[in-house]
């Protein structure tokens, strides 16, 4: 019996476009004969299964299941294709840890710690990893031009 694929999608960030050419890519390379696929795109208007001819139904968030010619489908196995928030900053990760479903990626800590580069940084200089000098600037907080340059050396 072929085990049953998620596709996962879309996002919730400029990066979903980048995403939607992803899947397309996994998907054209997915052995066909072992594995049946189904593509699942995450947008502001939904959790949305989309059949290959394009028609849309809600996933059922309770156990990220859909239902295809009135049969539940659940999954073995998620491979996840989203570029950007949820799916590189541990979210989906998370929902995937809670109902117990397996996925592509990292665990949801490493996740999120890795999307917030700032945090990344910090934690490889704390393991003794050579990193640039850096300085986490704050989008309404004013910073001085020699603060800048005092911590930061330029060419």
């Amino acid at each position: 019996m072929k085990k049953k694929i998620a596709l996962v999608t879309g996002g919730l960030s400029g990066e979903a476009e980048i995403s939607y050419k992803s899947v397309v890519t996994v998907g054209n390379n997915i052995d066909r004969d072992k594995f049946d696929v189904y593509t699942i795109d995450i947008n502001y208007s939904g959790w949305w299964f989309v059949s290959v001819d394009g028609q849309r139904s809600t996933v059922n968030k309770s156990d990220f299941s859909i239902e295809v010619a009135s049969e539940k489908i659940t999954f073995d196995a998620v491979l996840l294709c989203i570029h950007g928030t949820p799916g590189e900053d541990g979210k989906l990760q998370g929902y995937f840890d809670m109902i117990g479903l397996p996925y592509t990626s990292c665990d949801a800590a490493t996740s999120a710690l890795t999307f917030n580069k700032r945090y990344t940084v910090a934690v490889a200089a704390f393991g003794g990893i050579n990193v640039a000098k850096s300085l986490h600037i704050f989008k309404h907080t004013p910073i001085a031009i020699n603060t800048i340059l005092q911590n930061l050396q330029l060419p």
